[in-house]
């Protein structure tokens, strides 16, 4: 018997059995020598997948991406010390993404801490406010195998249920560290009964009668944000129950790409607004336009024009369903809060009597108008940011999987995507919205699916998270990149600060123009470097990435000039203010 001569090793088998038997199939391992149990034993069960990364911080959003697109918690595990500290960031998106994650940091054991030991730092909370439950583990050889069983069950719960996010679990090993014998795979001591799942657990109908008060309202809007990481058929699932729900109401969904509203295979889409960006910021119509009832889904929404909308004119009733209690409204306008699932509370709403189509259509002429002058102003100009952004869209297969990094990117989908099919998938983080692990973030999500996997990039996030790159063909994966190199960060042109120029030192301080040639990665561990002409070569390039698939990175730099880029963003602005009249 194993426990008898291994304790330890029997611990973590128990551990492991629990994770097993409540689902988890994915672990992520970085090496390390303190976390030698957990590496071994992990890695030794059949049910397990391992993932080895050398670079923590990427670990942990390779971890994330996985998580964002299956719904399920993947364990991570290294060392002690700053390993444990890299993952920090990828925890941070987690908790305010509401994405699980499972980390397991080893430790030196306690008799070791305050005295200079090697890799020995003091992990006892080292994540802060952002884990759903941390535990401090004892010294694993000291306690028994129930007991481990039963923590890897209750750090599955804690990730997963009500408020999806991070689980640290802190793992202090004495030495030695080795097996005393091949490492034991065990059956767990019960089976846990099958959770329901989040989209059905919580009861819509103490909510429903304010659904049926404001049902009886004619000017309602539907503002869907990134969701959180559910799973991807979870998202479809609601957001195919929330286009049902407008067309029944006869209100317009002003859905950014990530709420999955855009790309769809049904005739619903007819409500969803995809030029709310550039409507909204069109003072005049903004100001006809004003709603009675606002109902606000998922996280605070990436578009700002949306979010002022709403603040200006302070709507009677700002309804917030929010099941898992995040709490996300910076703009305090709500007047109910409701903590059901948007699916159960909304399906099977009827039509109501009353005749309200003008509201709707007066919506849908605007979006058909501004949509007509942004297809005029890109379709027909050069390869700049938002024809790039169309075209990476246009040129995705069915069911494909599109991560879209953050500053530039997601808002450039947000605004020059219209509605349409075929049928695709939106993952960004857009929890703490930094641009450090969008890479390894979209790795993991190639990992998680069978799916083809495109990134769209800006240049200074591909430059942040390099190592990414190298890891995709040494793991077995493929990943198709679109970088949109404008050489810098874009988005500060954008903002206030630009006006002042030289004398902050604008370029040197916010724009940062880095001179990097990226096409010098070509070679370099498994990248591939490919540079488009136009947008036709980028369709082509792209289509090609895919259909080849293999192990690698096929790196497609769309390099563009920042000041023309920056230009025609504004001259679409103005035109679209042109021509809408409501």
């Amino acid at each position: 018997m194993h426990h008898m001569d291994d304790p330890l090793y029997d611990n973590i088998a128990a551990f492991t059995a629990g994770l097993v038997a409540n689902g988890v199939t994915e672990v992520v391992i970085s090496p390390g020598s303190r976390s030698t149990p957990l590496s071994i034993t992990l890695h030794a069960h059949p049910d397990l997948r391992t993932w080895v990364h050398l670079d923590e911080r990427s670990a942990g959003f390779f971890a994330l991406g996985m998580a964002r697109v299956t719904g399920r918690p993947a364990v991570l595990v290294c060392t002690s010390g700053t390993a444990a500290a890299n993952y920090l960031p990828a925890v941070v998106e987690a908790h305010h993404g509401g994405v699980p994650m499972i980390v397991c940091t080893a430790d030196r054991p306690p008799e070791l801490q305050g005295w200079g030991a090697g890799q020995t730092i003091d992990q006892t909370g080292i994540y802060g406010s952002a884990t759903r439950w941390a535990a401090q583990l004892p010294v694993s050889s000291e306690w028994s195998a129930p007991q481990a069983e039963r923590t890897a069950m209750r750090a599955v719960a804690a990730a997963t249920r009500s408020r999806p996010g991070p689980v640290h679990l802190n793992w202090p090993f004495r030495l030695p560290l080795e097996p005393m014998a091949v490492p034991p795979v065990r059956d767990p001591e019960f089976r846990p009964s099958p959770a329901t799942s989040r989209a059905e657990s919580s009861d819509g109908s103490r909510w429903s009668t304010v659904i049926d008060d404001i049902s009886t309202m004619e000017r309602g809007v539907i503002v869907v944000g990134p969701s959180d990481g559910v799973g991807l058929a979870v998202e479809h699932e609601t957001a195919r129950i929330i286009r049902e729900f407008a067309e029944a109401m006869q209100w317009p969904v002003l859905a950014e790409p990530l709420a999955q509203m855009r790309r769809i295979d049904d005739t619903a889409g007819s409500t969803v607004i995809a030029t709310a960006d550039h409507l909204l910021r069109s003072e005049r119509f903004a100001d006809l336009m004003v709603p009675e009832v606002v109902v606000r889904i998922g996280r605070a929404p990436t578009t700002k024009s949306v979010r002022l909308w709403i603040e200006r004119h302070r709507p009677d009733r700002v309804v917030l369903i929010d099941p898992s209690g995040h709490w996300q409204e910076p703009s305090f306008t709500l007047t109910d809060h409701i903590d059901a699932q948007p699916a159960s509370l909304l399906a099977g709403r009827s039509r109501p009597d009353d005749d309200r189509g003008e509201w709707l259509t007066a919506w849908r002429h605007a979006d058909h108008n501004a949509r007509t002058v942004i297809d005029t102003t890109i379709l027909d100009g050069p390869l700049l940011a938002p024809l790039a952004a169309r075209t990476v869209v246009d040129s995705l297969p069915d069911e494909a999987v599109l991560i879209t990094s953050n500053s530039m990117p997601v808002r450039d989908l947000d605004s020059f995507v219209p509605t349409g099919t075929p049928s695709i998938s939106v993952v960004g983080n857009r929890g703490a919205s930094g641009i450090d692990g969008v890479t390894s973030t979209a790795l993991g999500v190639s990992a998680a699916t069978e799916q083809p996997v495109v990134l769209l990039i800006g240049d200074l996030a591909l430059l942040h998270d390099v190592g990414a790159l190298l890891a995709a063909k040494r793991l077995g994966l493929h990943l198709t990149v679109v970088c949109v190199d404008n050489d810098g960060g874009e988005i500060f042109s954008m903002l206030p600060i630009a006006e002042h120029g030289s004398d902050v030192d604008f370029d040197t301080l916010f724009r940062t123009s880095h001179g990097i040639q990226l096409a010098g990665l070509d070679g370099l561990g498994g990248v591939r470097v490919h540079q488009p002409d136009d947008d036709t070569s980028l369709s082509r390039l792209i289509k090609e990435s895919l259909a080849g698939a293999r192990p690698g990175v096929d790196l497609i730099v769309v390099a563009i000039d920042h000041d023309t880029d920056v230009a025609q963003h504004r001259d679409i602005a103005t035109a679209v203010n042109s021509v809408i009249d409501p």
